[in-house]
This record gives structure tokens, sequence and C-alpha cells, in this order.
């Protein structure tokens, strides 16, 4: 017999009770208690280092055994054998083991599963959400980030002009050009997910305007290939995680904007996002230097930052693999 403390579950009481097992059930006799149960009935929990072991039935009734080794030489009598989990537990190897496999699903999960989920969900939002989105983020831009265009109304619709008339065709995408200037993004454009681009004016005097139309048809690349949309979908999910981890939410809400605007595209978009600009010059410029030219001058200036050489690749590497496209 083993004593033991009875709860009934619907009230605060204890009972004093001796517990045994025997032809496959669960006894509890005690000045008040006397129950019989299953075996296969009860939940006998796990042994906890230096807690008492909480048994639990099914009318929400509990005992709890604070002698774990007296419980666990009955249970054997009885062949009731621990759970593989609860046995691997006991064994620092197996935990190690455990905790390593569990960290490489995260690693993997973060580096493969979630960009590609991203880029298998990101096409099949809807348009007024994507364009609800690049409205957002604009305008928490222009909160903090951007401040209005010095360049005269003339010139931007000079630069307009010039670059509608290069890009524009029947497969182009729908997109909208914002000149906007910055005192800590420099030299810079970048794209959110609708089609608004915003150009900044420390580019524009850094540029020609054929060099010009090459960042723009880079930006386009990201468009096409919803590079802004997926990049959300996974900040989003990690942010998601840590909020339910740590129980902030209101930060996930708050950041969605910011992060399209502040945040670098991985190098496979910029890969991608190039391949797209050199394809679209190559067809409507009979080149692709100017994309060269736009690249090489930015890499020298040393202030590039974010969407443009931030997180991009070596512009070395970059620049050969714009070459290596023909039309």
């Amino acid at each position: 017999m083993l004593e033991a403390s009875y709860y009934d579950g619907r009230s605060a009481r204890r009972h004093d009770v001796s517990l045994s097992i025997r032809d496959g059930r669960l006894y509890l006799s005690g000045p008040t208690v006397n129950r019989t149960d299953q075996l296969s009935d009860i939940d006998f929990g796990e042994p906890l280092a230096g807690a008492s072991r909480c048994i639990e039935f099914l009318d929400g009734a509990c005992c709890e055994v604070s002698n774990e080794t007296a419980l666990a030489k009955l249970l054997q009598e009885a062949d009731l054998r621990e759970s593989l989990v609860v046995r691997m537990q006991r064994h620092w190897r197996w935990a190690l083991a455990s905790l390593l496999a569990l960290c490489s699903i995260f690693a993997s999960a973060y580096i493969w599963g979630l960009p590609a989920l991203a880029k298998g969900l990101a096409p099949h939002v809807p348009s007024p959400a994507v364009q609800r989105i690049s409205d957002l983020a604009l305008a928490q831009a222009d909160q903090g980030l951007l401040t209005s265009s010095v360049l005269p109304a003339p010139r931007q619709q000079q630069i307009l002009e010039y670059a509608r008339a290069r890009l524009n065709d029947t497969n182009s995408p729908v997109w909208r050009l914002h000149f906007r200037g910055s005192p800590t993004l420099g030299a810079n454009a970048f794209a959110l997910p609708a089609g608004d681009i915003v150009l900044l004016d420390g580019l524009v005097a850094k540029l020609t305007d054929e060099e010009i139309v090459g960042v723009l048809a880079h930006e386009l690349g990201h468009v096409v290939h919803h590079h802004g949309i997926q990049q959300l979908i996974e900040g989003t999910a990690i942010s998601l995680v840590m909020a339910a981890w740590f129980g902030d939410m209101s930060s996930v809400i708050a950041s969605a904007g910011a992060l399209l605007a502040m945040s670098g595209y991985s190098r496979e978009a910029e890969a991608e996002a190039d391949a797209f600009a050199a394809r679209r010059l190559l067809q409507c410029c009979a080149s692709s230097e100017a994309l060269v030219s736009a690249l090489g001058k930015l890499q020298e200036s040393g202030k590039a930052r974010g969407d443009l050489l931030g997180t991009h690749p070596d512009t070395i590497r970059r620049i050969t693999a714009i070459r290596e496209i023909k039309p």
C-alpha cells in the first residue's frame, strides 16, 4: 500500500488514502474515500524531480503521490511502463539529441520552409489587400523615413515620362512613381508590393536618366515577383511566433508597414529582380549597361544602403550575372 493525497475535483479538501494496484485496477481506500478504477481510465502523469506525481481520473479527481520511487515500483509490478518520451527525458544524451533535432527543424523551417511558403502564397494575396498594404507602408515611411522631394515638378515629370516610354508595354505591371527625399536613406529607391516605386532625390542626383531607368526596372522586378509580399509574410510569421512566445501582439501590427520600407530583400530576390531588369532593358534599350553603370556608381559612392546595395550580393557578381543575360 502506498500513501497518497486524494482530491475529488469538487472541493479543495484533501483526503488521506492508501493506493494499491492489482488485477488491472487501481484501488484507493481511506476514512472518507473508497474507489476503484480501471488502469486504462487513469492518467498517471509524468515524474518530476522534487515534485509529487499527479494521478488524474476521468471525473476530474486527482491523487498526489510524493513517494515517486515507491510509485514507480508499483507501476512496474503492474506492467505499466513509462512512455518513451518520459524514458528519454531521463537520459541527457537523448534530451540533448531531442533539443538538437528540434533546433534543426526550426532552422530548416526558417531557412527553406518559410520562404517556400511565402513564395507560394504571395501571388494569391487579393489585389485590394496588396494595395492597402502598400498605402500603409508609404504612409508610415512618410511619417519618419521620408521627406518631401525638392526636385522641381518639371524635372519629376521629365523622369516619369522618360521611364514610362521605355518600361511600359502590354506585359508591364501597373506602377506609380513617387518622388521623395530622405536624410537617412540617401541614394536609394524601393518598390512597394502594389507597384508604388519610391525614388529618392539622392539617387536622382547621382544617376543619369538612363541609369534611373535601370534602377526602376530593377524595382519593377521586385513587383513582378511579389518580393514585397513574400517579405511581409515571412516577417509577419516570425513576428507572430515571437509575439505568441513573449505575449506582445501590438508590435506585429504596428511594424508591418515599416517592414516593407526598411528591410532588404534576400539575395535570391535581388538576383531575380536583376534578371528581370536586364531582360527588360535589353528589350527596350538594347543594352543592360544602364543598370550596370548605376550599380557601379552607387558602389563607388559608398552611400547606398537598404534596397539597392545594403543586403545585395557582391556588386561585381551582380554585374557579371547581368551581363551574362542575353536578349
